[in-house]
């Protein structure tokens, strides 16, 4: 998708006539025209389905069909002249010219082409045949500057779904051709652009073959539009893409490198120009540039040679923008300035980061991404959290897979197993999983310690948890969330066709739900811990599903298999960037039915060699079970015995942090030792 995405780059303006008064920009940052439309996407007839969009045109149209006369809902020029109604085809092609009457053809060509009615905007070549291929229309904004979505939810294009809009823009009568959403197994071929009559056109470079750029992703993080403007391009325009500084910074680490991408929307190839920035208004800093050669609609990268140096731990908007561009004046400032917030900490703590893997005991894929994430978790032991989603997919799926996995896998776009996703942001394939990666987010700051202990009785489990700031949080993280999983620490049921026998940190439960728990403003550090208690019962029975089409019902059942062998994650998530703030494996205490005041454990060496002692002082021939779990969560000993004193040989355990579980009558002892190498 990356290489795709910077072809289209790359591209300049095609016209068929260049005395057509059309021109189109392709958009150089993945979103939604305007950011007005944040709906998801997704077939109309699903749940999911954002409310507020009407039908124009139902699914199923075998052959090319009209839609109904729809008028558009403010003012509108198109090409000069107003216009007040338009109707869709279900090939992709939406006409002013509603008494038109021959439907363009499902297969597609370039353009000007006699089938397109005058006066048109296309996405020709995608088909509406298939019963969830509908166009909707929905208007969004405020009257003066609202925004008509014309939408073709779950098309088909390049042999499976695909998703395209249309958009018509008050006041600055611009166009939007609107890439969404797309099966990673589509390739659509379609024409992307504008028919004026039979001679004059302009289209997308690339088209009649135009390809998607936009990925899987149901939410318009991954989505990229063409801009169609009705005038004359500027021949000098320089615009400010993005700040690609990192937006959370260490006051003791500055000065810091302001790093931004700018590119060209003249017509003109730019040789030089002034790179300038300021914070939060202040002084400007000016570096001029030269030699160089970005054609149009080229991007390039520039680093500021004056370094940045706050000198406040606060919030700063850094504003970036391009002057004197080849010794002239840019014809349109309005694009000029990209700002962007950097947050810049006194204080920062040790991030454990938080891995989610998805992964399947049917793909033969998520053996070596195991595999090979192991082989590093193993060097750096206690170093962070990781929960497994056991997914739907390859057929017939992991038979522990949940809906709340599923809703996991939607948040984060997950179309493909195994899938790693680190911190939240950043999503790897775990084959070839490395050290580097591993450090990449291990070694970024956080902002505040996260712990938590629990405890398990019965099916029932107790979870403490407290947060301390290192900041406040407002107006930086404004919608934090902390989610809790319960999972357990090895399964063996849920083997299925890849040849694995026991799996590790399976996800059994979130609490409440995959919505986790929404937090208020965090303030600090000098600021008292918030603290909060959780707890989950689970219903019935084991129940283990035969695949994934019929996951566990937690309201009658579980699949937990030995409830002595659970463990808690928990995370806070901004849910608006997807950022983790900091994560935590919970510290299981004393089951929920008391110790006995009168029972002191102690193990001794600690850190130990060849030889670990584990003493219960006030425990006489008591019967027990011991068992020892590294920090993948893997059991490697279990021990029975009688107590008060157990000696057990620790010599073949790898170097570094284990958990000892005392599993006496109804109670539980959890100790850590280290396993060292003299």
């Amino acid at each position: 998708m990356k290489k795709c995405f910077l072809f289209i780059l790359s591209f300049y303006f095609f016209t068929i006539n260049f005395n057509a008064q059309y021109y189109y920009t392709p958009n150089f940052t993945q979103s939604n025209p305007g950011g007005l439309n944040n709906d998801n996407e997704y077939p109309s007839s699903s749940n999911s389905f954002s409310s507020g969009w009407t039908t124009i045109l139902p699914g199923s149209n075998a052959s090319p069909t009209w839609s109904s006369i729809e008028t558009i809902p403010f003012n509108f020029n198109f090409n000069g002249n107003l216009v007040t109604q338009y109707k869709v085809s279900s090939s992709g092609v939406l006409t002013f010219t509603t008494s038109a009457g021959v439907v363009p053809f499902y297969s597609n060509a370039s353009i000007p082409d006699p089938v397109i009615p005058n006066n048109s905007i296309m996405i020709w070549g995608i088909q509406g045949v298939g019963s969830n291929d509908e166009i909707v229309t929905k208007t969004f904004g405020i009257p003066g500057a609202q925004q008509h979505w014309v939408f073709f939810a779950s098309y088909e294009a390049g042999g499976s779904w695909s998703y395209w809009s249309i958009v018509l823009e008050e006041g600055s009568d611009k166009i939007y051709i609107v890439d969404q959403r797309h099966s990673s197994n589509a390739s659509p071929q379609v024409t992307a652009g504008i028919q004026i009559d039979n001679s004059t056109a302009i289209m997308v470079t690339g088209s009649p073959q135009l390809s998607n750029v936009a990925g899987t992703d149901p939410t318009p993080a991954d989505n990229y539009y063409y801009e169609f403007i009705f005038g004359q391009q500027n021949a000098i325009d320089m615009s400010g893409v993005e700040l690609i500084t990192y937006p959370y910074l260490k006051l003791s680490d500055a000065p810091f490198s302001i790093e931004c991408v700018l590119n060209n929307l003249g017509t003109d190839t730019v040789s030089s120009f002034d790179l300038n920035y300021s914070a939060n208004g202040g002084t400007i800093a000016t570096q001029s540039i030269s030699g160089l050669s970005i054609a149009p609609y080229d991007t390039d990268t520039f680093s500021h040679a004056t370094p940045w140096i706050p000198t406040l731990d606060d919030s700063y908007d850094i504003s970036v923008w391009a002057t004197n561009i080849n010794g002239s004046m840019d014809m349109n400032t309005v694009n000029d300035t990209v700002t962007q917030p950097l947050h810049v900490f006194a204080t920062t703590t040790q991030r454990k980061p938080m891995l989610e893997m998805f992964a399947s005991s049917t793909s033969n894929y998520s053996v070596t991404g195991n595999t090979d994430l192991l082989a590093i978790l193993y060097a750096n032991p206690d170093n962070y959290s990781l929960l497994k989603y056991p997914m739907s997919w390859p057929s017939p799926g992991d038979p522990y897979f949940t809906n709340e996995a599923a809703q996991r896998r939607y948040f984060y776009s997950i179309n493909t197993v195994p899938r790693l996703v680190m911190n939240g942001v950043n999503q790897n394939n775990p084959i070839g999983f490395t050290q580097q990666e591993f450090d990449e987010a291990y070694q970024l700051y956080s902002f505040l310690n996260l712990d938590a202990t629990y405890s398990v009785g019965g099916q029932k489990v107790d979870i403490n948890v407290e947060i301390n700031s290192l900041c406040n949080t407002a107006g930086i993280w404004d919608n934090l969330t902390l989610h809790t999983a319960i999972f357990e620490y090895t399964t063996y049921n849920n083997v299925s066709t890849n040849g694995e026998i026991e799996f590790y940190n399976i996800m059994k439960k979130m609490l409440p739900d995959e919505n986790g728990t929404s937090l208020p403003v965090l303030s600090g550090p000098n600021n008292p811990a918030f603290s909060l208690n959780l707890n989950y019962e689970f219903n019935g029975a084991y129940n283990i599903p035969l695949d994934a089409s019929s996951p566990i019902d937690h309201l009658i059942e579980h699949s937990v298999e030995d409830f002595q062998n659970l463990g808690v994650i928990v995370w806070i998530q901004d849910d608006d960037s997807k950022y983790i703030l900091q994560s935590a494996t919970a510290n299981m205490v004393a089951n929920i039915n008391e110790i006995n005041n009168e029972i002191q454990t102690i193990i001794f060496p600690n850190p130990a060699s060849d030889n670990l002692n584990v003493y219960l002082k006030g425990a006489n021939n008591e019967k027990v079970d011991i068992k020892i779990f590294n920090a993948m969560g893997q059991m490697v000993k279990d021990i029975s015995g009688v107590l008060p004193k157990q000696n057990i040989d620790v010599s073949e355990l790898k170097k570094g942090i284990y958990t000892l579980i005392v599993y006496l009558d109804n109670d539980v002892i959890c100790k850590k030792f280290t396993k060292a190498d003299y």
